[in-house]
């Protein structure tokens, strides 16, 4: 922990190093769109709310690029819901590919 004192006001940094576990992975599709697989392991966790999940809805897809260079740089991409079959969520509007999915949520 650092404290930094700026104008008389004590700022405290905090460094926190979070290991999150993928829920699935995006694969872009030849037809511009792209597939989010959804691992079977995770699949409960979004149980009912993949249920709800309607063509046209807007999704927030949070990911990370397993090759980035910044450990850190996570992405929020809004997407529309193209189609879904149990757990593979087709969308368009995202631009990844081979990027691990932490979670997924209605937009």
């Amino acid at each position: 922990m650092q404290v930094h004192a700026n104008n008389d006001i004590f700022q405290e940094v905090i460094h926190l190093n979070l290991k999150i576990e993928p829920i699935g992975i995006i694969k872009n599709t030849e037809s511009g769109l792209s597939d989010i697989l959804i691992y079977s392991d995770y699949e409960h966790v979004l149980g009912n709310f993949l249920e709800q999940f309607e063509k046209g809805t807007k999704v927030l897809i949070i990911h990370k690029n397993i090759e980035s260079r910044d450990e850190h740089q996570v992405k929020v991409t809004s997407a529309e819901l193209i189609n879904r079959k149990g757990n593979l969520l087709t969308v368009k509007g995202i631009e990844a590919d081979n990027d691990s999915v932490i979670d997924v949520r209605m937009g």
